[in-house]
Protein backbone atom coordinates (compact mmCIF):
# COMPACT_ATOMS: atom_id res chain seq x y z
CA UNK A 1 0.00 0.00 0.00
CA UNK A 2 1.46 3.32 -0.75
CA UNK A 3 0.89 6.98 0.62
CA UNK A 4 -1.72 8.18 -1.73
CA UNK A 5 -3.89 4.14 -0.93
CA UNK A 6 -3.23 5.39 2.83
CA UNK A 7 -4.71 8.94 2.06
CA UNK A 8 -7.91 7.90 0.87
CA UNK A 9 -8.62 5.03 3.44
CA UNK A 10 -8.22 8.14 6.17
CA UNK A 11 -10.11 10.43 3.47
CA UNK A 12 -13.44 7.54 3.31
CA UNK A 13 -12.79 7.02 7.66
CA UNK A 14 -13.44 10.70 8.15
CA UNK A 15 -16.58 10.43 5.68
CA UNK A 16 -17.42 7.67 7.99
CA UNK A 17 -17.14 9.55 11.26
CA UNK A 18 -17.96 12.24 10.55
CA UNK A 19 -21.80 11.03 9.48
CA UNK A 20 -21.80 9.03 12.64
CA UNK A 21 -21.86 12.21 14.36
CA UNK A 22 -24.03 13.87 12.40
CA UNK A 23 -26.90 10.88 12.82
CA UNK A 24 -25.91 11.05 16.77
CA UNK A 25 -26.81 14.57 16.47
CA UNK A 26 -29.59 14.59 15.11
CA UNK A 27 -31.23 11.43 17.15
CA UNK A 28 -29.60 13.51 20.09
CA UNK A 29 -31.93 16.01 18.98
CA UNK A 30 -34.84 13.38 19.32
CA UNK A 31 -34.39 12.30 22.27
CA UNK A 32 -34.00 15.62 24.29
CA UNK A 33 -37.31 16.36 22.55
CA UNK A 34 -39.05 13.61 24.00
CA UNK A 35 -36.93 13.30 27.33
CA UNK A 36 -36.20 10.20 27.09
CA UNK A 37 -32.68 8.83 29.30
CA UNK A 38 -29.93 8.70 26.89
CA UNK A 39 -27.86 5.62 27.69
CA UNK A 40 -24.57 6.41 29.26
CA UNK A 41 -22.78 3.45 27.21
CA UNK A 42 -23.84 5.82 23.64
CA UNK A 43 -21.89 8.87 25.09
CA UNK A 44 -19.01 6.98 25.77
CA UNK A 45 -19.40 5.29 22.03
CA UNK A 46 -19.80 8.46 20.83
CA UNK A 47 -16.68 10.36 22.86
CA UNK A 48 -14.61 7.66 21.38
CA UNK A 49 -16.17 8.40 17.69
CA UNK A 50 -14.86 12.20 17.87
CA UNK A 51 -11.33 11.07 19.41
CA UNK A 52 -10.55 9.08 16.58
CA UNK A 53 -12.05 11.43 13.82
CA UNK A 54 -9.73 13.90 15.46
CA UNK A 55 -6.96 11.46 15.47
CA UNK A 56 -8.21 10.61 11.71
CA UNK A 57 -8.02 14.68 10.89
CA UNK A 58 -4.54 14.88 12.55
CA UNK A 59 -3.03 12.45 10.24
CA UNK A 60 -4.51 13.62 6.83
CA UNK A 61 -2.79 16.98 8.20
CA UNK A 62 0.49 15.25 8.34
CA UNK A 63 0.58 13.87 4.94
CA UNK A 64 -0.05 17.32 3.72
CA UNK A 65 2.50 18.85 6.02
CA UNK A 66 5.07 16.36 4.73
CA UNK A 67 5.33 14.52 8.56
CA UNK A 68 3.13 11.56 8.06
CA UNK A 69 4.67 8.34 9.27
CA UNK A 70 7.03 9.80 11.70
CA UNK A 71 6.70 9.02 15.11
CA UNK A 72 6.49 12.00 16.92
CA UNK A 73 8.19 11.00 20.13
CA UNK A 74 11.41 9.58 18.84
CA UNK A 75 11.28 10.92 15.49
CA UNK A 76 11.84 7.67 13.29
CA UNK A 77 9.87 6.97 10.54
CA UNK A 78 7.74 4.60 11.04
CA UNK A 79 7.19 1.60 8.08
CA UNK A 80 4.75 2.15 5.59
CA UNK A 81 3.09 -1.30 5.76
CA UNK A 82 2.36 -0.44 9.76
CA UNK A 83 0.78 2.76 8.95
CA UNK A 84 -1.06 0.94 6.01
CA UNK A 85 -2.74 -1.04 9.47
CA UNK A 86 -2.74 1.73 11.85
CA UNK A 87 -3.09 4.91 9.81
CA UNK A 88 -3.62 7.28 12.49
CA UNK A 89 -0.68 6.02 14.13
CA UNK A 90 1.41 9.10 16.32
CA UNK A 91 4.45 6.82 17.20
CA UNK A 92 6.22 3.36 17.43
CA UNK A 93 4.38 2.37 20.20
CA UNK A 94 1.22 2.70 18.86
CA UNK A 95 2.04 -0.68 17.28
CA UNK A 96 2.78 -2.68 20.55
CA UNK A 97 -0.32 -4.29 20.93
CA UNK A 98 -0.31 -5.58 17.43
CA UNK A 99 3.09 -6.71 18.03
CA UNK A 100 1.96 -8.51 21.22
CA UNK A 101 -1.18 -10.16 19.49
CA UNK A 102 1.28 -11.37 16.83
CA UNK A 103 3.68 -12.91 18.89
CA UNK A 104 1.35 -14.81 21.27
CA UNK A 105 1.02 -17.72 19.56
CA UNK A 106 2.76 -20.68 20.99
CA UNK A 107 6.10 -21.54 20.21
CA UNK A 108 7.05 -24.61 18.12
CA UNK A 109 8.23 -26.62 20.78
CA UNK A 110 4.89 -26.65 22.73
CA UNK A 111 2.62 -27.48 19.75
CA UNK A 112 3.87 -30.84 20.21
CA UNK A 113 4.28 -31.37 24.27
CA UNK A 114 1.49 -32.83 26.06
CA UNK A 115 -0.28 -31.33 28.69
CA UNK A 116 0.27 -32.15 32.06
CA UNK A 117 -3.00 -32.41 32.66
CA UNK A 118 -4.47 -35.96 31.57
CA UNK A 119 -7.22 -36.46 29.16
CA UNK A 120 -10.05 -38.77 30.31
CA UNK A 121 -10.91 -41.65 27.54
CA UNK A 122 -14.29 -40.98 29.02
CA UNK A 123 -15.68 -37.48 27.97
Amino acid sequence: MNLDAIWYELQLMQQELKTRLFDHCLFEMNVNEQNLFYPLKEKTFMIHVKEELNDVERALQKIENGTFGICEETGIPIELKKLAILPTARTIHDFAFQELYERKSLPHQYLNHQSHYEVSEYH
